[in-house]
């Protein structure tokens, strides 16, 4: 994977760079009206630093059945948008990939690459930070502590512990001057090697972080953000008909809660039109079979607490349709998937 994709992305070292951050967002074509989520999220944001938001679209211009440049501008016209897309080779090869990491890292080299700050931040495309002051804190320590990179907790898995000091990427802040000077584009990508005697699979960043580099963590609390981790990645693995979700606890089914909270409101209520309709094993899902028989209690409960937390922090309280929404899910998997009896 890393021979075919290593062409794909390039960047110059980094000089003269401004002062400040860019927030690098990296979208998923067909969810391109979710992107409102994070502008919403930005909108609401202490940005004093924020000198622009560079959001990377997973396919060509043209393939963009949304309106998402100009709808995005004409709503949020006091954020610096930047858009980029992915060439027509990129799509091809990525979609033949079909692995939702390889979308990522394609889509943050290609921010870095038209960065032109000192400091990035890679804002998860399935992140919403709540507490308005959290971005400009996290620029404040990375300057004051002169890091090159700074995460919310240290990395732990596939091989790297936490005395490592690996940081991980959700909202990870970083210097973008080292990034560019000290490493290629593939660095950044996922890299099985061998790490201080031990077999690690390194994550994204994680293989660029372990050669050189200051590096620590400021963490976010959970009341401070929502982020129902690998949703993206999830809906990728679907979509290209991977087979990998966790037919217990994925987070698929809060697409359509966040794309809401975006603006886009037909997907929610589609969405629940065919969870009312399904018979609680499975459900259609942007054109694709969903399993959700197997959804536990508790992970349905945590998906539901996410989005009533979204819900009170931009709105006060929750919206009937999110609601409803989310009763129905309970009553479907509950009601109509049969309970196993031990004889």
């Amino acid at each position: 994977m890393r021979l075919v994709l290593r062409r794909l992305a390039a960047w110059r070292p980094l000089e003269n760079p401004e002062a400040g951050y860019t927030a690098i967002i990296g979208c998923n074509g067909q969810l391109a009206a979710m992107i409102g989520a994070d502008l919403k999220m930005l909108s609401c944001q202490d940005r004093e630093n924020l000198k622009n938001i560079v959001i990377v679209i997973d396919r060509p211009k043209s393939e963009i059945t949304f309106p998402v440049e100009q709808s995005m501008r004409d709503k949020y016209p006091e954020l610096p948008l930047q858009f980029a897309y992915y060439s027509p080779t990129q799509t091809r090869i990525l979609n033949a990939i079909g692995w939702g990491w390889a979308y990522a890292w394609l889509s943050w080299s290609t921010g870095i690459a038209l960065t032109k700050t000192r400091y990035a931040l890679l804002q998860d495309f399935d992140a919403i930070l709540i507490n308005p002051d959290a971005l400009e804190q996290r620029y404040g320590a990375i300057v004051e502590r002169g890091d090159q990179y700074l995460g919310d907790r240290w990395y732990s898995g596939c091989g790297v512990e936490l005395d490592d000091r690996l940081v991980m990427t959700p909202e990870l802040m970083f210097d973008a001057v080292h990034v560019r000077n000290h490493h290629r584009p593939i660095d950044l990508f996922n890299h099985v090697t061998i790490h201080h005697g031990r077999t690690v699979d390194f994550d994204t960043f994680l293989y660029a972080q372990s050669k050189a580099g200051k590096k620590s963590v400021l963490p976010i609390a959970e009341e401070d953000m929502v982020h129902p981790s690998q949703m993206i990645c999830q809906f990728t693995h679907l979509m290209a008909g991977r087979g990998t979700l966790a037919p217990d606890r994925n987070n698929l089914l809060l697409v359509p809660y966040f794309m809401y909270v975006g603006g886009e409101q037909a997907t929610l209520a589609q969405q629940h039109s065919l969870l009312r309709a399904c018979d609680g094993k499975t459900v259609p899902f942007f054109g694709k079979p969903l399993e959700i028989g197997q959804l536990t209690q508790p992970h349905r409960a945590w998906m539901r607490k996410q989005a009533y937390r979204l819900e009170i922090a931009f709105h006060g309280a929750v919206r009937h349709d999110v609601e409803a929404y989310f009763d129905t899910l309970d009553h479907v998997v509950v009601q109509k998937t049969p309970v196993a009896v031990t004889i």
